[in-house]
């Protein structure tokens, strides 16, 4: 089988050292079970070398061949559990025979059995069609979890599992010569999931789980923790479960319009807007989709069918983003999306860490605004302008700079062609379950000196970015760090100071 690109660097080292902690083995702090998934863990993105070679099969004695069953029994080695308690193999069949020998086998959900697998647990897997009678098994791995009626595991030899097409028919079209080099992942599946065989259930002296903390499945991804961490924890892009984020996974379409609309904030359709044939109203995409189609980001197809639980491909991530980029009046960006492991099997799909990237990347342009943290002087005299701060930066309204300085004006780039002092504008889209402003450039023009500024509408005010808008200005913009102070200067020659 950026912009925040110092917040991502700082955020790869601690990944490394929060892993390093998370999945040493500590002890009386965690029992056999966990000690178990501690080592798995720390293995996450090991990947086999030539004709399948790992350093597993190696200490096993079978360098070369197979090697997700002499995975989990490295694990439990290298976690100091005796071969009486877990049973070590090289074999997925034989280490079941082990199992029931020790009366330590339960049998799947989809087999009629009614365990409920625990941590440290190991999980096997057959082809129901190619062995009916569950005589022979095919993969194994162990448990990490059960959450909302799925079982994570940890898996070597393996790839990325797909849940949006049938796994028998996966099993059936399933190519070795097309196919990466196997390497140690976190996967789920449905309890009842028909590849599930059973569960071996060793007999650990203590069972006290290991105690996860954030997201424990990154392993080549863990540079991009904070993306992950980021969009989760500000309701853009959930991951898969309390402590999983799936980055090498593919996302359904309904999942990737959702996150894209809670990205922008936008919510709501007209009475006229069409549902599709498959996603009826009790779907969890129902509204982001409605409210897409009402807005033109999505199209469906000519059946009136939009798949809402197909994974997206690279190619329909980009188009909805453009559309939603266009609708919110924002310029086009490309981004890159990698192809999925199995992308060959049932249709091309991309995979969920680089959708989080590109949604990352256009979060710069919605971002959540605060109350602006420091003092604000104009000419040594404090003033009470109403600031805030995106993205570490001072933004003021537009109107405050216009008292100063009645001459400024925006020319271009927004609904109006000049603003008077104390006017206010509309957002050019309806943002209404979010808290986010959607940053966009004007152009400020005063007294023949005209630039770009970023710019953006908060409860109906214009606010402008206060450094960029003083590049206009006869404006100096300096900080001062021991008083904490934004120190505003004025060209004490300029005649249109009031």
């Amino acid at each position: 089988m950026h912009g925040r690109l110092s917040r991502i660097v700082c955020a790869f080292f601690s990944a490394a050292l929060l892993l390093s902690l998370l999945c040493t083995p500590a002890g009386a702090a965690q029992g056999q079970a966990g000690q178990v998934v501690s080592v798995a863990l720390s293995q996450a993105g090991y990947t086999e070398g030539a004709d399948e070679y790992t350093k597993y099969g190696q200490w096993y004695g079978i360098s070369k061949g197979y090697w997700c069953d002499m995975f989990v029994s490295w694990c439990a080695s290298e976690a100091g559990v005796s071969r009486e308690i877990f049973p070590y193999s090289s074999s997925c069949t034989a280490h079941i025979n082990l199992f029931k020998k020790m009366g330590r086998y339960a049998v799947s959900a989809s087999r009629g059995g009614t365990y409920i697998p625990q941590q440290g647990d190991v999980i096997f897997f057959y082809d129901p069609t190619l062995s009916p009678d569950g005589a022979r098994a095919t993969h194994v791995g162990l448990v990490l979890y059960t959450e909302n009626g799925y079982v994570y595991t940890i898996e070597g030899n393996a790839l990325p599992n797909r849940l949006d097409c049938s796994p028998l028919l996966l099993s059936s079209l399933r190519e070795d010569d097309q196919e990466p080099p196997d390497y140690v992942t976190v996967n789920h599946y449905p309890l009842n999931a028909v590849q599930i065989h059973g569960y071996g259930t060793p007999d650990y002296a203590d069972r006290t789980p290991l105690v996860l903390s954030g997201f424990v499945d990154l392993g080549r991804h863990a540079g991009q923790s904070e993306i992950f961490r980021t969009l989760s924890d500000e309701g853009v892009m959930a991951g898969t479960s309390t402590h999983t984020f799936s980055p090498n996974h593919g996302m359904t379409r309904g999942d990737f319009l959702t996150a894209v609309m809670n990205l922008y904030g936008l919510s709501g359709w007209s009475a006229e807007t069409q549902p599709f044939s498959d996603v009826p109203a009790e779907s969890a995409c129902y509204d982001a989709v409605m409210t897409a189609r009402c807005a033109g980001i999505i199209q469906g197809t000519g059946d009136n069918t939009f798949q809402p639980d197909a994974y997206i491909s690279g190619t329909a991530a980009q188009a909805i983003l453009s559309a939603a980029l266009s609708y919110a009046g924002l310029e086009d960006r490309t981004f890159s999306f990698s192809d999925g492991d199995l992308a060959y099997i049932c249709g091309s799909y991309t995979i969920r860490a680089d959708l989080a990237a590109a949604l990352y990347a256009l979060l710069e342009n919605v971002p959540l605004p605060e109350t602006f943290p420091s003092a604000i002087t104009l000419n040594g005299k404090a003033v009470d302008w109403p600031a805030l701060q995106v993205n570490g930066s001072c933004a003021v309204p537009l109107a405050v700079l216009q008292e100063q300085f009645p001459a400024l004006t925006l020319v271009e780039g927004a609904e109006e062609s000049a603003l008077s002092p104390g006017e206010t504008s509309s957002p050019p889209v309806p943002m209404a379950h979010s808290e986010r402003v959607l940053l966009t450039e004007i152009v400020l023009g005063c007294e023949g000196a005209i630039d770009l500024v970023p710019s953006f509408v908060c409860q109906g005010t214009r606010y402008v970015l206060l450094r960029d808008a003083a590049a206009v200005l006869p404006l100096a913009v300096d900080w001062d760090g021991s008083t904490k102070t934004v120190a505003l200067t004025i060209d004490p020659s300029e005649p249109q100071i009031s």
